[in-house]
C-alpha cells in the first residue's frame, strides 16, 4: 500500500509541473466548445513536451548547464528571452 501511495504522489507531482489552473480552465472551455474535434492537438502537444523535456535533460546532463543558458550563448538574448519558462536569475 505504501508503494502505491508513493507512485500516486510521484504522478501528482509530475502533473503539477505541467498543469496549472489556467491550463485546466482553458482545456475545459475548449472541450465544451469543440468536443473531441481538437483532441489531436492535445496529443501533438504532449508529444512535443515529452520530446523537449527528454532533450533538455540530455543537454543539461552532458553540458552541466541549463538549456536557457545555452540558447542565450548561441542565439543571443533576444531568442533566449522569448523562451518560457525562464529561470528567475534571467537577465531578461
Amino acid at each position: 500500500m505504501r508503494k502505491l501511495l508513493e507512485i500516486a504522489l510521484g504522478i501528482l507531482t509530475a502533473i503539477g509541473g505541467f498543469v496549472d489552473i489556467g491550463d485546466l480552465v482553458a482545456s475545459a472551455e475548449t472541450g465544451a466548445r469543440f468536443g473531441l474535434g481538437l483532441a489531436w492537438v492535445l496529443l501533438v502537444g504532449v508529444v512535443g513536451i515529452v520530446i523537449y523535456a527528454e532533450m533538455a535533460g540530455r543537454v543539461a546532463s552532458v553540458s552541466g548547464r541549463a538549456v536557457f543558458d545555452l540558447v542565450r550563448e548561441r542565439l543571443g538574448a533576444g531568442p533566449a528571452c522569448s523562451t518560457w519558462p525562464r529561470p528567475s536569475s534571467s537577465p531578461c
